[in-house]
């Protein structure tokens, strides 16, 4: 996924974070809030508030590459956590 700069920058909502059915957003939720604070609060700005990179970087007070980073791991545990079979 690349990460674009700008006004006009898009960010694709992955297919993981789009749920079927009320099962699989129950899933996702409860995956996304077992995430790190910091996992959480990065997708929130550039997902779901549909911030640029750029917009996620001057709220959070961070560089736009940090951002970018910060993205890409939380994503990668996300998958991993909805891959992970509750116990």
């Amino acid at each position: 996924m690349a990460l674009r700069h700008g006004k006009n920058s898009e960010l694709p909502v992955p297919r993981i974070l789009v749920p079927r059915s009320a099962g699989e957003r129950t899933v996702v939720v409860r995956a996304f809030r077992a995430l790190p604070a910091a996992h959480r609060e990065i997708l929130t700005e550039t997902l779901f508030r549909e911030r640029t990179v750029d917009q996620a970087a001057a709220v959070l007070g961070v560089p736009v590459e940090t951002v970018k980073v910060r993205v890409y791991h939380a994503l990668r545990a996300l998958r991993v956590a909805l891959d992970t079979p509750d116990h």
